[in-house]
């Protein structure tokens, strides 16, 4: 990261990564994903949220290639800084953001939300959310409350969710970084297309991660992870011995 990007994440909480991945792959991974969408409602296991919306869990095991971005180096130096040289893959998902669906209202990231207030000062997880699709006003682009993450309250605002939100527009194969603290949420999706992104959640080696990757993790998928994916998936944090 630059230092303006660092400045930028340090005082408003986020920064958008412009040109991430080219357009020839975010276009296949953008294919990749609805096939695995279309696949877990065919056979009955799809995950929705908000009526319409979907979401595709344990992304590492389930394709070779996201098991390849999740480590792009842009992305990990995004997470070391905010997070430490030891931090560990949370979960990575699809995020479906289907035509109609309405807006998914303002959240900080698991676990924050259970914690008391006020919350810790560092950061305790970040978010990547990559965009398959031209995040645009109309079809859904994520917004967020710049700064919100030094208020470390329980809600932004008592009466408004979105007053002095923003909405974060950019061009597919762009990511935006967002420190777990800032409250953000997806927005309306008012076009007749879906709205494709990818969150890949990342937390603090010493935390529980939202899903168990080291247990899910396919002999496949170990007999060709690098060390950098290993570590990702928690295998570092297994002790060496008990005492």
């Amino acid at each position: 990261m630059t230092d303006r990007q660092k400045l930028q994440l340090a005082q408003q909480g986020f920064v958008l990564l412009e040109s991430v991945i080219s357009r020839q792959k975010t276009e296949q991974i953008r294919q990749i994903s609805i096939q695995l969408a279309n696949l877990e409602i065919t056979n009955g296991t799809a995950q929705f949220y908000l009526g319409q919306s979907q979401r595709v869990w344990n992304l590492v095991n389930k394709h070779p290639i996201f098991a390849e971005i999740i480590q792009h180096p842009q992305i990990l130096s995004s997470m070391e800084y905010l997070l430490g040289d030891d931090c560990i893959l949370s979960s990575f998902t699809v995020n479906r953001i289907a035509p109609g669906s309405k807006d998914g209202g303002l959240h900080i990231d698991f676990p924050l939300s259970t914690l008391p207030t006020p919350r810790p000062s560092f950061p305790l997880v970040a978010n990547s959310i990559w965009f398959l699709d031209d995040f645009t006003i109309t079809n859904g682009a994520t917004r967020c409350i710049p700064s919100s993450h030094h208020r470390l309250i329980e809600k932004p605002y008592p009466d408004s969710d979105y007053l002095d939100s923003v909405q974060i527009l950019g061009k597919k194969g762009s990511v935006l970084i967002i420190n777990g603290a800032v409250w953000h949420g997806s927005a309306a999706n008012y076009t007749n297309q879906d709205r494709i992104g990818l969150l890949g959640f990342f937390c603090r080696s010493m935390m529980k991660p939202q899903q168990d990757l080291l247990n899910l993790a396919t002999e496949s998928t170990l007999r060709s992870a690098t060390p950098t994916l290993k570590r990702l998936l928690g295998f570092d944090s297994i002790p060496s011995r008990f005492n």
